[in-house]
């Protein structure tokens, strides 16, 4: 695969652009990385503080730098919690290598849940006030927070990423040249993978800062599903839609030479009703309002099922009530939690696989409205 002949003043086989000697020569024999010293470097950059809001805003940052909840703490979290505590998945090194990779679902106290530290305490209280103070009643202003918050988050995780292509680039010290070159090609796929995400995520930062900035929300969309109960899972997260829920395909996330279209759901509780909101800014119509025509063609009684196995094969900021759970069928748990590995895999080229049909019958409450904000929806004759 590589020249192992390599001279010891040639440029590195492993793409760092150092020479041979100052990188991987001898990388064999170097002395392994202790799991605690990955485990340390690890959430160092993954508890980084920084104020997530346009540039523009920061000469009014005040206070701490906050563990924002992307899904809140008080109302939400507190509805689904047993003993304090929901399910979800650790994003932290020691519960990875616990867990082997396989994606587990751990409890987590409400304090640390859907946390990232993202916000000073002045700008997260401001700017997410109608999401937090107010009841959810579908305005323009709150489908677009929703979206944001979810969109300041992945940001932030995709930054994290990056910082840790040195900690990723090291872990194969001590291992056979066989090893570290499996290890470095599928670190060159990761990095390629972030740096692609970064870009995408910058191109629908320009669009969220300008309605921020603006305070013009116009151009958000959404579709909402409202409950009259609490929803027993909970996510907030983003992603670049890839297939709709006929298993078509939308846009090519392997084709670096566009830039995708963006969405964001969000699953909480407001104090009064359950929501559960896909919703996106209109330059990503194109994408979003196919995405969503193909889900509100289907059957209603399928709306539930679909977007729970959605949440699940896409983000990894997903928390689940413990008695919910608990009481679902072992049949159900399993198939839930394949999507979430299929989620976290590198190994398994995109899919539709688990979003163009119900794989389960799951204990939801009952769908009482369906409401689309800032589009038109035409239902397929």
């Amino acid at each position: 695969m590589y020249n192992t002949k390599i001279g010891r003043n040639d440029s590195c086989w492993c793409g760092s652009r150092k020479k041979y000697k100052k990188c991987h020569l001898f990388r064999d024999k170097q002395e392994p990385l202790k799991h605690w010293e990955v485990n340390k470097e690890f959430n160092s950059v993954n508890l980084r503080k920084k104020c997530s809001s346009p540039d523009s805003f920061h000469e009014h940052c005040a206070g701490n730098i906050i563990r924002a909840h992307t899904v809140p703490k008080t109302v939400s979290l507190k509805a689904i919690a047993e003993d304090g505590h929901v399910l979800g998945l650790k994003i932290n090194f020691e519960a990875i290598r616990k867990n082997k990779g396989k994606p587990t679902l751990e409890k987590i106290g409400i304090n640390h849940a859907s946390t990232f530290n993202g916000f000073c305490k002045y700008h997260d209280d401001v700017i997410f006030a109608p999401l937090e103070k107010e009841l959810f009643d579908s305005t323009p202003k709150q489908c677009f927070l929703l979206a944001y918050r979810a969109f300041a988050r992945e940001y932030y995780a995709k930054e994290s990423a990056q910082e840790l292509a040195p900690l990723r680039h090291s872990v194969d010290k001590g291992k056979p040249l066989e090893t570290q070159q499996d290890i470095q090609m599928t670190n060159f796929l990761i990095e390629l993978g972030t740096k692609t995400a970064i870009e995408d995520l910058k191109h629908q930062k320009h669009y969220f800062e300008l309605a921020l900035e603006a305070d013009d929300f116009s151009s958000a969309r959404a579709v909402v599903f409202i409950f009259n109960e609490v929803p027993p899972v909970m996510v907030c997260g983003g992603i670049n839609p890839d297939f709709d829920f006929d298993g078509v395909q939308l846009q090519d996330l392997m084709d670096f030479t566009k830039r995708t279209d963006y969405l964001s759901v969000t699953s909480y509780y407001d104090g009064n009703r359950g929501i559960i909101a896909f919703s996106w800014l209109k330059n990503s119509d194109e994408t979003c309002c196919k995405l969503m025509t193909s889900l509100l063609n289907k059957e209603q009684e399928q709306y539930v099922p679909l977007t729970i196995q959605y949440m699940f094969k896409n983000f990894e900021n997903v928390f689940v009530s413990p008695t919910w759970w608990n009481e679902a069928t072992e049949s159900s748990k399993n198939k839930l939690m394949k999507l979430f590995g299929d989620n976290i895999s590198t190994e398994i080229a995109p899919n539709a696989d688990g979003i163009t049909k119900p794989l389960a019958s799951y204990d939801f409450p009952v769908l009482s409205e369906v409401l689309t904000i800032g589009w038109t929806f035409e239902r397929n004759h």
